[in-house]
């Protein structure tokens, strides 16, 4: 058998009694008078001997079972997220301590003084935290626990903000010499960092990063306070975003909006309060302005509107404000008051912001989708003068029509890439899928800026006579009998004029190109009205 641990330590003893047993052996002893009371001696030293053995093997078991426990609680402590140490009367830290306080504070802390841990981050000064810290040793423990409470609170240590609690450590049957105080330490800087984050989202709008309903809400009841009189109000309405979203996506109709939070803040004062209402409408509320001076505010964010450069279309809003000059007039009053006047604003300037749009559209598709210069005006004039070949009244819908259809018929094309529509050799099938787009993005566009009668014609001006046009395929006449008058009218311009595709046409080659297509791409009969109509002028 392997000998223990015990077995070693009691070599010498052992061996004692080894030589005590050999004696009692010894034949030579033998009718000794001392030899009774040795052997009981002997006997005695052999139990002693046995009991010392059994009591260090129990000492050394709960030694191994401490050091276990030791051993688990510093894990535990290690991995926990807080940090934990704890110090006596000399207000130092002892040399056991959780591996987060080696984070908090960069370095091993074993036998620092508390103070200067803290240092940094005291709301009060060493002294007086020294002070209640002896106190809360000495105080019963009661009245030591309301002193720590007092300490614990968030110090700066570092860059980080930390959350310190103290805990007394009452031993029984010891003296204060011999009291702990834990400190409990929990680095809260991510903490506060996401808290102030989700606190300043429900405030702000996260495109435009102004303050949005939420704030408007919160700060209502302050900005009813008199002295916020003369309380002014200005709620605008930004023109066109539906068409910058159709035709441009959504990326740019966000950039258009992000613009005009710009012009609003360099048109405000630090003082105002400038709110995404939602969508495409913006309030502003502006504490101790008159009338006057909102008017003027009002002014200068239309002109810093027009000074905005290379977004989707022409920055435009619709504007209308309101003041509030006692207590008597209630907030609500004020914002419909203002509300009202800006959509009455935006009715009466309605047609003129519709034709800036058309206007800024139009330049764009001329200078970016080479559309040369008087083809929509030709094609106006040379289609209302072969519908009146065909007998229509003056007073016809399709002969109103026709002007904006003129002007609007290719404007999807602003949305296709330039190197597409532009590209002299033969587009590939991807390509092709993308200019077959400009018809839908084109309808979206004139119901946007026009009338539901003028997209659908938009619409339907790709369609073939045979069925094998787009977007939808539609033949014969299930198209509409404008789109394929338009549809010829606009050929025969293109191919007689310049263009980055295709040889120029003279008139006779054209009309034999259209006589050619005829039953294919036009109606049979409206292309042999329109060469007959040709020929004669």
């Amino acid at each position: 058998m392997k000998p223990d641990n015990n077995s070693r330590l009691f070599h010498t003893e052992q061996a004692i009694l080894q030589d005590a047993l050999a004696d009692i052996g010894n034949e030579a002893y033998t009718g000794n008078d001392l030899l009774f009371r040795y052997k009981a001696l002997t006997s005695q030293y052999q139990k002693l001997l046995r009991l010392c053995r059994k009591i260090f093997h129990i000492s050394d078991s709960q030694g191994l079972i401490l050091q276990q426990q030791q051993n688990e609680m510093q894990m535990l402590l290690d991995n926990a997220e807080q940090g934990f140490l704890t110090f006596g009367p000399s207000l130092k830290v002892n040399r056991q301590y959780s591996q987060e306080c080696v984070r908090i504070f960069g370095r091993k802390i074993g036998g620092e003084p508390i103070m200067e841990l803290l240092s940094q981050g005291a709301k009060i000064s060493g002294e007086q935290v020294a002070d209640k810290l002896h106190k809360a040793f000495i105080l019963p423990a009661d009245e030591g626990k309301e002193v720590l409470k007092e300490l614990s609170g968030i110090v700066t240590i570092d860059d980080k903000k930390v959350r310190v609690d103290y805990k007394k450590i009452n031993q029984a049957d010891t003296d204060s010499d011999h009291m702990l105080i834990m400190m409990i330490m929990t680095d809260i800087t991510e903490k506060l960092k996401a808290d102030a984050k989700i606190h300043y989202l429900s405030f702000h709008d996260k495109l435009t990063d102004l303050y949005n309903r939420s704030y408007i809400d919160y700060m209502t009841p302050m900005l009813e306070q008199a002295d916020k009189l003369s309380l002014s109000l200005i709620m605008i309405d930004m023109n066109g975003l539906k068409v910058v979203n159709d035709v441009f996506g959504h990326i740019q109709g966000d950039q258009q909006l992000v613009s005009l939070a710009s012009v609003l803040r360099q048109a405000c004062r630090e003082s105002d309060i400038i709110c995404r209402w939602g969508g495409d409408e913006f309030v502003i509320f502006l504490p101790n302005t008159k009338q006057n001076e909102c008017i003027a505010i009002c002014e200068r964010i239309g002109r810093l509107c027009r000074e905005v450069k290379h977004t989707a279309i022409p920055l435009s809003a619709s504007v209308g404000m309101a003041t509030k000059d006692n207590l008597k007039i209630g907030l609500l009053e004020v914002f419909n008051t203002a509300e009202n006047r800006m959509y009455s604003n935006k009715l009466r300037e309605g047609q003129a912001i519709r034709q800036g749009i058309i206007d800024s559209i139009l330049l764009r598709l001329q200078q970016q989708c080479f559309e040369e210069v008087g083809h929509n005006e030709r094609i106006a004039v040379l289609g209302a003068e072969f519908m009146n070949y065909l007998g229509l009244p003056a007073n016809a819908r399709e002969l109103d029509i026709l002007r904006p259809l003129a002007m609007l018929h290719d404007i999807g094309k602003v949305a296709i890439p330039q190197n597409v529509l532009g590209k002299k050799g033969v587009l590939t099938a991807e390509e092709w899928e993308i200019v077959k787009k400009h018809s839908e993005i084109g309808y979206r566009m004139a119901q946007s800026i026009s009338d539901s009668a003028l997209a659908e014609i938009i619409l339907a001006l790709h369609e073939r006579w045979d069925g094998q046009g787009y977007p939808y395929g539609l033949q014969g006449k299930n198209i509409p009998w404008l789109a394929r008058v338009f549809a010829i009218i606009e050929s025969y311009d293109v191919i007689t004029h310049e263009r980055p595709y295709g040889a120029v046409l003279n008139k006779e080659e054209a009309l034999s190109e259209i006589l050619h297509v005829s039953g294919q791409l036009f109606e049979p009969e409206l292309a042999d009205n329109f060469i007959q109509f040709m020929e004669g002028k």
